[in-house]
């Protein structure tokens, strides 16, 4: 008979699911209790651990408070067998037989629901007729347990699927990617192979080591990689622990986490460094840079000397937009103010008037065309066109919804607004529209497409047949993008990031710190600097953290040249000297 239990710990509610339950009376609770215990130290076939109901399990009974007979008849058909233990006693309980009956019409034509054990020879003679048809297994034969488990398909816990590192863990460094970690299961022979659905978990111990990444991955062809894991606290000792449902766990070998090294000497001759501190960002011929300190931005020339101080302007405001040409480079702030220069040192500040009436005058959008023309896009609506030759700035068009993307080239203007259209120019007079979405981000030809990038999904244009290819965001809400090149960056809220291309297929996946942005790229995208929200910097390197400066940082577009800062100067060294080659580890 079943009662409510005295356990006080809560029970699963009657809306679960139960792999068995067990129908008993009263009196014969130990024989129940027993039972209970041994399958519970089963797996089921997926190698998880089995729900079995006993009214008076502290995990898997009746809640204390309940209406026990209420949550019976729930219970009931949210089990997959009833294992009902006959003896004499069972059949003189009303419980019981309601139970038994219940019992009997969720049974199945062909049976192995309902598993009748007989737990007393005498009671074979009380069984009632509606279920003597039902074969029971009697607790006289000598592997009877065996045969229950095997009724209800459930196996022992020998059988569970054993996890294993594949390699240990080398070379760990705080901020750093780690190597792709790979998990697999040992399965033993004769037990059903992991479901397509499972996943591993990883873990540190111990856990103010603070791992970070994707932390559960799914296992495709019996291993689950983990390509992002990183730590954000030095230890001397940590392990890795892998879990999984109704899986032995497994843990690496203890290793240390190493806080970065010091930066390689900045003193030797053959490094150029510059005596300057800010924000360094390489002109697009790859050793020209431009500095901005503060809102001072300076043009350093790369000669046989090194670098020289070449040409100064100011900004107004913060910066809010970069953009490169075929040699020229451009900064626009928040004000209006637009910087262009060139890499000899040749540079000019324009403050663009604002619309008649407008309270802002915020850029939305810059762009150089072939003739390194800058093309500059206000929110107002009013597209300007300057270039270095000292003419006043020319207002080439007005668009009504605003400026957010902009790009130049032979056959016009590609204008995306603040209504999420974006529209053609040639000579000054509106073309063809597409209806992309009210936020965008980005946009850049690359190949012969346009790519824009917006907040909820990547949009490509073929500007001469223009037909337009919408796909969704394979990340989540975007909050920083870098697109040109080969591989256009997006990196979300949380930090996943990827690097598609002209095709809008994957090419390279990471994560990093939750607010990160990508602000230089190289070789085609498969060299990423990130901004951090606490200011520093990090090197990506075809999806691998390798390198972290907490000062900015910068790469030349051919990924020849990395411009770091110490805050006092910049060193101008090869990126292999960041991570991923000979000098993996240093920090400036």
């Amino acid at each position: 008979m079943t009662t409510t239990g005295h356990d006080t710990a809560p029970a699963p509610s009657a809306g679960g699911q139960w792999d068995v339950f067990i129908s008993y009376a009263r009196e014969d609770y130990i024989q129940a209790k027993d039972l209970h215990d041994a399958l519970s130290a089963c797996v089921t076939a997926h190698g998880g651990a089995p729900r079995i109901y006993l009214d008076v399990s502290r995990t898997s009974g009746t809640p204390l408070g309940a209406d026990w007979q209420s949550f019976l008849e729930e219970a009931l058909p949210r089990s997959r067998h009833v294992i009902a233990l006959y003896s004499q006693t069972y059949f003189d309980k009303a419980v019981c037989q309601w139970e038994l009956h219940e019992a009997y019409k969720l049974n199945p034509p062909e049976g192995g629901r309902l598993v009748p054990l007989l737990i007393d020879p005498g009671a074979a003679a009380k069984v009632p007729y509606i279920v003597n048809r039902i074969n029971w297994i009697p607790t006289s034969r000598p592997h009877w347990i065996d045969e229950v488990r095997g009724a209800v398909g459930l196996l022992p816990a020998g059988t569970r699927t054993t996890l294993r590192f594949d390699a240990s863990v080398t070379g760990a460094v705080v901020g750093h990617t780690l190597a792709p970690v790979s998990v697999t299961g040992s399965v033993p022979e004769g037990t059903p192979p992991w479901p397509v659905d499972a996943t591993v978990t990883v873990s540190a111990e111990p856990a103010d080591a603070e791992l970070t990444g994707t932390l559960t991955a799914p296992v495709v062809r019996n291993a689950a990689v983990f390509t992002d894991l990183a730590f954000r606290t030095a230890t001397a000792e940590v392990r890795l622990v892998a879990t999984a449902p109704g899986c032995e766990p497994a843990t690496t070998a203890p290793f240390p986490v190493r806080a970065p090294d010091e930066p390689p000497s900045w003193d030797e001759a053959d490094r150029p460094a510059l005596a300057a501190r800010g924000r360094p960002v390489f002109f697009p011929d790859g050793r020209a840079l431009a500095v901005l300190d503060g809102r001072i931005l300076t043009v350093h020339t790369a000669g046989y000397a090194g670098y020289e101080a070449a040409g100064t302007a100011q900004l107004r405001d913060r910066p809010r937009l970069w953009a490169r040409g075929r040699r020229c480079l451009a900064v626009a702030d928040w004000s209006g103010r637009v910087v262009l220069a060139d890499p000899d040192g040749e540079v000019r500040a324009v403050d663009l008037p604002a619309r008649h009436g407008a309270r802002f005058n915020v850029p939305g959008a810059l762009a150089f065309d072939a003739d390194d023309t800058l093309y500059v896009g206000l929110w107002g609506g009013t597209v300007w066109r300057l270039s270095l030759d000292g003419g006043a700035p020319e207002q080439v068009l007005e668009h009504r919804a605003g400026v957010q993307v902009l790009t130049a080239g032979s056959d016009g203007l590609l204008v995306g607004g603040l209504n999420g259209v974006l529209t053609r120019y040639t000579g000054g007079r509106a073309g063809a529209e597409h209806t992309l979405e009210p936020l965008l981000l980005a946009m850049a030809r690359v190949r012969d497409f346009v790519l824009v990038v917006g907040e909820q999904r990547i949009h490509r244009l073929d500007p001469a047949g223009g037909r337009l290819l919408q796909v969704s965001q394979p990340v989540g809400t975007v909050t920083g993008t870098l697109a040109g090149g080969e591989l256009t960056a997006i990196v979300d809220a949380a930090g996943h990031g990827v690097c598609f291309d002209a095709e809008l297929a994957v090419r390279v996946g990471f994560h990093t710190v939750p607010g990160a942005r990508p602000v230089a790229a190289a070789r085609d995208g498969w060299l990423l600097v990130l901004e951090y929200p606490d200011g520093s910097h990090a090197l990506v390197r075809e999806g691998r953290t390798t390198y972290v400066s907490r000062h900015p940082m910068t790469l030349s577009a051919d990924g020849l040249r990395a411009a770091v800062s110490d805050g006092e100067r910049i060193l101008v060294v090869p990126p292999e000297e960041l991570g991923g080659g000979p000098a993996e580890g240093r920090r400036a």
